[in-house]
């Protein structure tokens, strides 16, 4: 792939501006030492490692071309200025000078060249060889970092400088390269890479804007007594408990349809009863289950992100006394203790990240790391045919829920499955 052309759809699918790109940068540039770290003190699997490390460079080539579009710079004129500055180098070490093509740079075809200098490159893969270029990637970024920090503190332009920027971006491209071959692939296979990530993000965030009119429904089908109602309002209030402790309770307010007009109904040879009652409890009361005071007494709504968003939840399944018991299979496999564990654990998991990921209270803020997380545990579950973009909103509209119940001490939640939306609001909405 050519440079140029990389960095030009890199250039319509990421906009950012120079400070987000340089953190960028940094952050992609820890993560790299992170995941070698892990890989040398972990004994981890050398596939696991070199698909880490692949990822990492993707995302930090892929800022490098943003921040050099957004100063004007060609890669490939970065790259072939690093090639002549490459060249007097293996000048003075007296080894052969690359052979500079006048044409158009490909990213491999760089990584070739570049290769020129790189004094471990006999090793191939090894992870002294790799800890080498790596550790050079890092200081070539905080060369990057310090040259903004005085551009914001001291008004220096070196920051700006087009030749400081070609030369400072060139070095971290040549680092970039190294790490690819020590790391056993190509800068290309990085480029694929980074590629696939920026234009799928842009791809899903058009999609957010407008939800598809064919995303499955997964409890379509059924009878109306086995189905979520397609529109509910859930109160959140909190109530003291017997020992004086604040507790949340849940109450349905409205839903529609109405499949249970005279509340819930006995299920023939059970005790048990299906259905559920308006107004009527949901579950028991909450606290936060911890000895830290977190919200978590407010985590339904995480739950009830995924009903509005996915149109699945087997814990509100079961809170509401709709389980599909119709059907067997779907009762014990979809609807049974497995999946209602297996989600109730996503949530508390989902919880303790949400300190890291800026609370999940923008649908940007639900990283791939996480959406990757949930698509695994889920895997054999119905929620498996949806959109993995469709993540995004679920947990974000969910902890955006969970947030503003908090901050509130309550409230209402209006769950929407036709338009695929979680509201709050602190009195009743009218509908």
């Amino acid at each position: 792939m050519l440079l140029d052309e990389y960095q030009r759809r890199i250039a319509a699918a990421m906009r950012q501006d120079e400070l987000i790109c340089l953190l960028g940068i940094g952050a992609h540039a820890g993560a790299l030492l992170q995941a070698h770290r892990n890989y040398l003190s972990n004994h981890l699997d050398s596939e696991e490692s070199r698909a880490q490390v692949r990822r990492q460079l993707a995302l930090l080539v892929t800022e490098l071309a943003t921040l050099a579009s957004g100063n004007d710079l060609s890669l490939d004129a970065i790259a072939r200025a690093n090639l002549y500055k490459i060249s007097d180098r293996a000048s003075a070490l007296e080894i052969p000078r690359p052979s500079i093509p006048s044409g158009p740079l490909t990213g491999n075809a760089y990584q070739r060249l570049a290769g020129v200098t790189d004094q471990q490159v006999k090793d191939g893969v090894d992870p002294l060889a790799l800890s080498i270029p790596m550790l050079g990637l890092a200081g070539e970024v905080g060369t990057l970092l310090v040259a903004q920090k005085k551009a914001y503190r001291d008004n220096a332009t070196e920051a700006s400088d087009p030749k400081f920027l070609t030369i400072e971006l060139g070095d971290l491209l040549w680092y970039a390269a190294a790490v690819a071959t020590h790391a056993g692939f190509t800068l290309e296979d990085a480029f694929d890479e980074g590629l696939g990530y920026a234009e799928r993000h842009v791809e899903e965030l058009a999609k957010l804007e407008n939800l598809p009119d064919d995303l499955p429904v997964l409890d379509e089908g059924f009878v109306l007594t086995e189905r979520f109602p397609r529109l509910m309002v859930i109160r959140f209030r909190k109530v003291l408990a017997d020992n004086g402790n604040s507790q949340v309770k849940l109450t349905l307010e409205q839903a529609e349809p109405i499949a249970f007009p005279d509340g819930p109904v006995p299920i023939p040879d059970s005790t048990k009863h299906q259905g559920f009652a308006i107004p009527g409890t949901l579950g028991d009361p909450l606290n936060d289950n911890s000895f830290r005071a977190d919200a978590y007494r407010y985590h339904d709504a995480i739950h009830l992100g995924f009903t509005a968003v996915m149109g699945w939840s087997p814990n509100t399944r079961s809170l509401l006394g709709v389980k599909r018991r119709s059907d067997k299979t779907i009762d014990e496999n979809e609807d049974g203790a497995r999946a209602i564990f297996a989600e109730e654990g996503m949530a508390a998991v989902l919880a303790k990240l949400s300190a890291h990921r800026q609370g999940f209270l923008a649908e940007d803020a639900v990283d791939d790391d996480t959406i990757d997380m949930l698509v695994t545990v889920f895997e054999d579950l119905e929620v498996a045919r949806m959109p993995r973009w469709l993540w995004r909103r679920a947990v974000s509209q969910g902890f955006v829920a969970m947030h503003n119940l908090n901050r509130a001490g309550g409230g209402f939640l209006r769950v929407d499955l036709e338009n695929r939306q979680l509201h709050y609001s602190r009195v009743k909405p009218l509908r």
